[in-house]
């Protein structure tokens, strides 16, 4: 006796609460029973049902049960001759036709006979090749419909949020997901408490304190974390508050654009730059001998020579010391025919402002298609997780409202696609990941690194401008970052 497989899958939130799971199941029954000749045994022991997976990116092929099941399949743990049921072809798969027929090929190669339920079109290796190709063409077409219109589902949601990155320039504000200190409602305004708080934290770090120190210190005070989600301070709070340029007033959006003055400024320009370079000066900056993080980056940007490094000593302490300030030049300003005229700037500045420029690589897009649209679904997956949980938390309070539960349901179904895609962007390359700029980030702090080879994955020249006191930094992919480098002295330039 033919065992028959029920294979159910939705891909929203919406669909498990409508009627797609029990339609489907009454199909698969209704089938048997109008087919007693097939003598078909329903299956009870696998649970294949999908649920919120979507076909589009293969998603439920590979992690799904609809997986589980080829593997059976392939492993000959399912008898040739077992029947699969499905409502629709679109139901196995939503991916190009070549890879959605590639899978039914698979399938039917295998002994197994698909049936699909809305048409009680039966598919095998001998109808597939003995009808003279009208169910091969009839499976191609609806495949390739069934692709297109998950296709115009997510160029449409990519779309939507590129026209909303657009009106922030209008000054309309994109969403409620806002910084904590930052009224949801206005982002125009701030809260008074949570500035506080935002204030104290780059106070700490500008007096030398970690982010597991302060964490720990906001804990014992039980200074209040910042979502309700959190049950304390941790280190990647802490250091989140650190590195968002919200607390300058700017909104870094998805599409590039830098748009400041967006939120109330709330950090002075000089403590938020005193926080970036916490333990930037090490043992190694210090030693005359040891290889820099920018060796063999720097040029002069006027006549393309090497930046080289060279030294200057000061009065002699009363203990016996001398102060020695590091710096970079231009080669050809030392010869006695220089082409630029000579001059010399602190090294541990020039440090500081690679540092600032490759921290804001962050806000910068990827050059590529790949990483610059990856970019923008993550931004809009972010923004869509903070909807949902407004929304959720708004369903707790008015439990009888069907219009909340409506756009919640419509706001998951978006975030399914969205996540489908960002996968399927991830499993493309990029020139080079997150985790080599995190990488140079640790090379250019000396954090442990006495090369700067991790640095150079990142970078591909420094140029520097000796007269106007400013560099650019070009990265691999193309990106150029350009920074001006502090005048004055300060006391990190004397080691």
């Amino acid at each position: 006796m033919p065992i028959a497989y029920s294979y159910i899958r939705f891909s929203s939130e919406k669909q498990a609460k409508g009627d797609s799971i029990r339609r489907q199941k009454d199909l698969a029954s209704e089938y048997i029973e109008r087919n007693p000749q097939l003598g078909l045994e329903l299956d009870t022991s696998l649970q294949l049902t999908d649920e919120g997976l979507s076909a589009y990116k293969g998603v439920a092929q590979t992690k799904g049960s609809l997986g589980v099941f080829n593997r059976l399949v392939e492993d000959g743990k399912i008898e040739r001759g077992s029947y699969l049921l499905v409502e629709s072809l679109d139901r196995l798969s939503r991916q190009t036709p070549r890879k959605a027929l590639a899978q039914l090929s698979a399938l039917i190669d295998e002994g197994i006979v698909v049936v699909t339920l809305n048409d009680n079109k039966v598919y095998t290796s001998v109808s597939m090749d003995e009808d003279s190709g009208m169910s091969l063409m009839f499976a191609i077409m609806l495949m390739s419909r069934a692709h297109e219109e998950s296709a115009t589902k997510a160029d449409r949601v990519s779309r939507a949020w590129r026209q909303k990155m657009l009106r922030v320039a209008d000054g309309v504000q994109l969403t409620k997901r806002v910084p904590f200190w930052i009224i949801k409602e206005d982002r125009t305004k701030s809260i008074a408490d949570k500035v506080a708080i935002v204030k104290k934290i780059f106070k700490l770090s500008a007096d030398g304190l970690g982010g597991q120190r302060i964490a720990t210190l906001l804990n014992n005070e039980s200074v209040e974390p910042p979502t309700n989600k959190a049950i304390k301070w941790g280190i990647s709070s802490v250091k989140k508050v650190l590195n968002s340029e919200a607390v300058l007033g700017v909104l870094n959006t998805a599409d590039g654009v830098r748009h400041d003055n967006y939120y109330p400024r709330v950090i002075s320009e000089k403590l938020w730059i005193k926080t970036r370079f916490q333990g930037v000066t090490s043992k190694s900056t210090r030693d005359s001998h040891s290889v820099h993080p920018l060796s063999g980056l720097c040029v002069c940007a006027v006549c393309g020579a090497t930046a080289t490094r060279s030294g200057k000593s000061g009065r002699v302490r009363q203990d016996g010391t001398k102060n020695i300030w590091r710096t970079l030049v231009c080669a050809n300003s030392m010869g006695a025919r220089s082409a630029c005229s000579y001059q010399s700037i602190s090294y541990d500045k020039i440090v500081k402002a690679v540092l600032m420029a490759l921290m804001g690589y962050q806000y910068v897009p990827p050059k590529d298609d790949v990483g610059s649209e990856l970019w923008q679904v993550g931004e809009a997956i972010s923004f869509l997780s903070d909807d949902i949980i407004e929304l959720q938390d708004s369903i707790k309070i008015n439990k009888s409202s069907p219009t909340l539960r409506q756009e919640l349901t419509a706001k998951m179904l978006e975030y399914d696609e969205l996540k489908a895609e960002e996968a399927r962007l991830k499993m493309l390359s990029r020139p080079f990941l997150a985790r080599e700029v995190e990488g140079g980030l640790k090379a250019l702090l000396n954090e442990g690194l006495v090369n700067n080879k991790c640095f150079k994955q990142v970078v591909r020249k420094i140029a520097i401008n000796f007269n106007e006191r400013s560099l650019v930094v070009t990265g691999h992919d193309g990106t150029m970052l350009e920074e001006m480098i502090d005048f004055e002295h300060s006391l990190n330039d004397v080691v």
